[in-house]
This record gives C-alpha cells, sequence and structure tokens, in this order.
C-alpha cells in the first residue's frame, strides 16, 4: 500500500472514555463513510467471561461510546457480535460483560450471537480457507467495527485488532488452524475487513494472554481505518517489535494495510507507553514448535492425500492418459487449490 495510513491514540488521563473515543474517531474522520449504511456490526473482543478490567475483554464503555456516535449520524441497525468459545456462549459473554445493557438501553442495538445465527457457505480461495461459514447476519452488515482489546498472546506475541477476527469462525475446533495463524487471519481479514478499528487499551493484558495473563494500566484508546496500522501502534506502545509479529509482516504483504508508512494523531505514543512484560522464552519457543509440529504434520497429511488420490487416478485411467488430461502444472495448482486447503 502507497498511502499513508493515520492512526490517532488518545490519553485518558484528562478525559471521560466517551470523550477519548469521539475524539480517536474525530483525528481520523473515522465515520466519514457511514452515511447511507444500513446495517452496523460492532465486534468486541469477548473471549472469555473475565471483565474489561482483567485486560481480557473489551470495555462496555468503548462500545456504547461508538453506538452514541452513531446515532449522531444515523438510525441504522446496530449489532453488537460475537461467536461462542470454549469458555462460554457468546449470549453468557453479553450478560455478564454489560452488553445487554447497551441492547436494553438504545434503540435498534441488538446483541447477536454468531454461533446459533443462520450461515451460508461462500467460496474464499484463500491461502488456507477454500471455503467459508459467514453468519447471515454479517453478510446483511455493510460496515463493522472492530474493537480489539491491547493484550500480548503466548504463541504470537501481540493480539489486537486482525486477530480479533479470529472470533468469526463458526468452527467448534478453532485449534486446528492455530499452526496456520498468519494465512488464517489474512484469510479471515479479506472477507471481515473493519471499515473502522479501535483499540481498548484503558487495560491491557501482559504475560500470558489472551486470558490468562496479568492486567496492564495504560490508559489509552487507539484508531484507524487501517487495521494493520491500528495493530502496528498497539504492538509499538506495549514495547513489541512489529516486524518480530508474522501475521503483521504477512497481513501488509497481502495489502491488508502498512506497518511503515503511518501518520500519528493525538497524544504522543510515548506518554502512553508501557513495557509489557512477556513469558519466558522457554514456554514461548515450546510452543512455537507444538504450533510447527501441528502445521508439518498437517502438511504431510495433505501430501499424503494427494499421493493417494494421484494413485488412485493412475490405477483407473493409466499414466499416459493421465499425463494427456492433466499437465504436471495443472496437477500442481489442483492440489494447492483442494488437498493443501480446509473448509472453515
Amino acid at each position: 500500500m502507497n498511502e499513508r495510513s493515520i492512526v490517532s491514540v488518545v490519553k485518558l488521563t484528562e478525559v471521560s472514555i466517551e470523550k477519548a473515543v469521539n475524539e480517536a474517531i474525530s483525528l481520523i474522520n473515522g465515520f466519514s463513510d457511514l452515511k447511507g449504511k444500513k446495517v452496523v456490526s460492532i465486534k468486541p473482543n469477548l473471549c472469555c467471561l473475565k471483565s474489561s478490567f482483567s485486560g481480557a475483554t473489551t470495555d462496555s464503555r468503548i462500545v456504547e461510546a461508538i453506538i452514541k456516535r452513531i446515532r449522531e449520524i444515523s438510525s441504522c441497525k446496530i449489532n453488537i457480535v460475537e461467536t461462542n468459545n470454549s469458555y462460554g456462549t457468546a449470549d453468557e459473554s453479553f450478560e455478564a460483560l454489560g452488553y445487554i445493557d447497551l441492547e436494553k438501553n438504545y434503540s435498534g442495538v441488538r446483541c447477536v450471537n454468531l454461533s446459533k445465527d443462520s450461515k451460508v457457505r461462500l467460496d474464499l480461495n484463500g491461502k488456507i480457507f477454500s471455503t467459508i461459514l459467514v453468519p447471515v447476519t454479517m453478510v446483511f452488515s455493510d460496515y463493522l467495527i472492530n474493537v480489539a482489546k491491547l493484550k500480548t498472546h503466548a504463541d504470537y506475541r501481540y493480539t489486537g485488532v486482525l486477530k480479533n477476527v479470529y472470533g468469526f469462525l463458526l468452527s467448534s475446533n478453532r485449534s486446528q488452524y492455530h499452526g496456520f495463524m498468519k494465512e488464517a487471519i489474512v484469510d479471515l481479514n479479506k472477507i471481515y475487513k473493519p471499515d473502522l478499528s479501535i483499540i481498548d487499551a484503558i487495560n491491557g493484558m501482559e504475560g500470558f494472554g489472551p486470558t490468562d495473563g496479568t492486567p496492564k494500566r495504560v490508559g489509552a484508546i487507539i484508531a484507524s481505518k487501517d487495521p494493520v496500522a491500528a495493530d502496528t501502534l498497539g504492538a509499538q506502545i506495549m514495547g513489541v517489535n512489529p516486524s518480530s509479529i508474522k501475521y503483521l509482516k504477512y497481513a501488509e504483504n497481502q495489502c491488508i494495510g502498512n506497518i511503515r508508512e503511518i501518520e500519528i494523531r493525538g497524544s504522543d505514543p510515548h506518554e502512553v507507553s508501557a513495557k509489557f512484560d512477556f513469558i519466558p522464552r522457554k514456554w514461548y519457543y515450546l510452543g512455537r514448535f507444538s504450533l510447527w509440529l501441528q502445521r508439518f504434520s498437517r502438511r504431510c497429511s495433505d501430501s499424503a492425500r494427494f499421493l493417494s488420490l494421484v494413485r488412485s487416478s493412475l490405477s483407473t485411467v493409466g499414466f499416459s492418459t493421465l499425463r494427456e488430461r492433466v499437465s504436471y502444472k495443472e496437477m500442481i495448482r489442483l492440489a494447492k487449490d483442494t488437498v493443501f486447503k480446509v473448509d472453515a
């Protein structure tokens, strides 16, 4: 991407959360493209039942501020969306973390458990997913706001906006894709690319994030129309080199957003920088090795499946006939597009 991406950061010391959210959005001209939209979806990070003060989940007051700002511009429908996870259902998260109150207090707002939603299968032809199940609510949504949380991640060092869309996966076993995280994240961000990205950096999480770490006070709101740029600044604020985050670099290479071409507005990032402690190296490298084994074993399994299909074809039609019908190049392409991809 050649154009510079604008990221805002607003310090909370002298302003309320609502004012900080409004200022962060205004600094990037965030809702300039909202008029005419009929259905807005807001995706917080509700990965467990822990409160926002724990650093694990998005503060509902940020989402409330976004809803108020939208209502100044539009009477569109607003969906707060989330899926079930290993800690509980999305409905339990909405209830425990204060989101049902937003549904009750604001007209046209509803909390949607996407895991219970009707679904359609769409062709994706991504790097890892060939097709993907998409909730109908998201099919008919024409504006997406991703409201992530600033956290370390035990396996990937950092988690923010880009990783938050992993919560759109409807699979009951999301861990099967962990060995292919950078490809999975990019595929998902091409389907669920946010129109506005906001990072809740009021209370982040350090250590064994994204759920079992400890709270880390930062006191800031980050906003951008570019999810990669937002995550770049988020990582820098917590003391992580963005280039060390593989999925972040890969997302830039796939033209999802910018790491380098960034203009920062608002507060000086150094004023809110807070060095986040990470997990011990031995545990990090052990985790990385297990992910490598998962990736390697999956590739071996896919290769064995592909060779088995080739052998069956040879037994059925013969080598010369198969070679006449399918070139080696075409065979490799078919393998990449079918056997070496998965459905989500």
